[in-house]
């Protein structure tokens, strides 16, 4: 009986060290939006700055469901023993998100599944406010 509890207890600890999180941006990281109105098409601009170019991020896809909008990206940090020049790095995206209708909207940015920032903003007679 002690050996399957031991056994129990050293599967449970192998599996649990074996899940692990997905990395969380820097806290130096800065993301900046704008959504412009290009031809009736609205269009997020999308900047994320990171600490340096061994820090990546790359973006996944959109969706839209009713007026909120949910898009996704995917962080990797350096690795480990990686050397990276310290500058900034700049990620830029344009994120087309269509012709949006008169009324408030709410623009989720998920980093690795985890919302990093959220903004509204409202349509109204075909102008952005």
């Amino acid at each position: 009986m002690k050996w399957i509890m031991l056994t129990v207890i050293v599967v449970a600890l192998t599996v649990a060290g074996c899940v692990s999180e997905k990395p969380s941006l820097p806290s130096s990281t800065s993301i900046n939006m704008t959504i412009l109105k290009i031809n009736d098409t609205y269009t997020l601009y999308i900047i994320f700055t990171l600490p340096n170019p061994c820090h990546k991020v790359s973006y996944k896809n959109m969706k839209i469901y009713g007026n909120e909008i949910d898009v996704y990206f995917e962080y990797q940090p350096p690795k480990p023993d990686e050397v990276c020049i310290q500058k900034l790095e700049v990620y830029k995206w344009n994120v087309t998100l269509g012709n949006l209708v008169k009324g408030e909207y709410k623009i989720k940015i998920y980093v690795n599944n985890k919302i990093v920032k959220e903004f509204k903003f409202y349509i109204g007679n075909g102008n952005l406010s």
